[in-house]
């Protein structure tokens, strides 16, 4: 197990990095920043002290610290997969958008 925790200590730094690289390229505003950063912190507090979550494990009856984290990691993945639905619609309708009216200046 000391093996896949150092893995995920060594991913969570990295993605750490990252997040931190991205937000002073202005590519992350500064509560999307913060965000990122509480989730890889949090990941690496999970790694590091799995016990520090036992309250959540007797909570929810799971018995493994690992299953929480890939319950918690699925939901994540949902809410973000619905986030980028939404927001790539969005996009697709202000393109559509642009293209009609586009077209409609041209036409006159």
């Amino acid at each position: 197990m000391i093996g896949l925790q150092f893995i995920a200590i060594i991913f969570a730094l990295w993605m750490l990095y990252f997040s931190y690289l991205h937000y002073r390229r202005h590519e992350f505003t500064r509560t999307e920043f913060i965000l990122w950063e509480v989730l890889w912190l949090g990941l690496t507090v999970v790694v590091i002290l799995p016990h520090s979550v036992q309250f959540l494990l007797n909570a929810f009856s799971i018995t493994r610290t690992f299953d929480f984290v890939v319950i918690v990691a699925i939901v994540v993945l949902f809410g973000i997969t619905f986030r980028n639905y939404v927001l790539l619609k969005r996009l697709n309708n202000r393109l559509e958008h642009v293209v009609r009216q586009d077209r409609l200046d041209h036409r006159q």
